[in-house]
């Protein structure tokens, strides 16, 4: 009796030894297989045709881009413009400045082209009204500039206004310094001459 129940303990075991490396084959085939079905394993590449086809080339054109360099120039105008009160004088100033800007875009540096962004500085003895003048500038001398200061969706330029320092000889007080970053787009491409140095 002891006998029959050792070799039933033993042919248990063995039983449960063999189904446990079935198991493991079974498991280790469906891995193989599910690794050969990936599409990132090897692609069968379509049989050659007799037929010959013309190549195409497909030009793509890069999306406009901020020139690192920038055109700086400076424009001069009538303390009025600090005065935020529309006047026959305010408006004088504004369309003296604005011809200013229209001469200055015709030159070869700007001819053409489009402004990325806009950086503008005031003169004047303190920082609040240089920052005004400036600011003035921005918002009602770019809109009057046409393709030049406005992005593809109609919206103006971006820009800045900031305090240009202290009047100066060749810089009078209510002067604004204009900086132009351009677009490097279509044949106008990055700017080759440097900013003057008084800029």
């Amino acid at each position: 009796m002891k006998r029959s129940k050792r070799r039933g303990s033993r042919s248990d075991g063995n039983l449960v030894g063999v189904v446990g490396w079935i198991f493991a084959d079974t498991l280790l085939v469906l891995v193989v297989v599910f690794l050969a079905t990936q599409t990132g394993g090897a692609v069968s590449l379509p049989a050659p045709t007799t037929s010959t086809t013309t190549p195409t080339t497909t030009t793509s054109t890069a999306p406009p881009a901020v020139d690192s360099g920038y055109v700086c120039f400076l424009v001069t105008a009538d303390v009025v413009l600090r005065d935020k009160s529309p006047s026959p004088q305010r408006d004088a100033a504004l369309k003296s400045v604005e011809d200013q800007m229209w001469a200055r875009l015709a030159q070869p540096d700007l001819a053409g082209r489009r402004a990325g962004v806009v950086l503008t500085f005031g003169t004047a003895d303190h920082a609040d009204p240089g920052e005004v003048s400036a600011a003035a500038f921005n918002a009602e001398v770019l809109p009057r500039l046409g393709r030049f200061s406005h992005r593809e969706d109609g919206s103006v330029v971006a820009s800045r206004a900031f305090w240009g320092g202290n009047p100066k000889e060749g810089e009078p007080d209510g002067a604004i310094t204009v900086n132009v970053y351009p677009l490097i787009e279509g044949a106008h491409g990055p700017l080759t001459e440097p900013p003057p140095v008084n800029c």
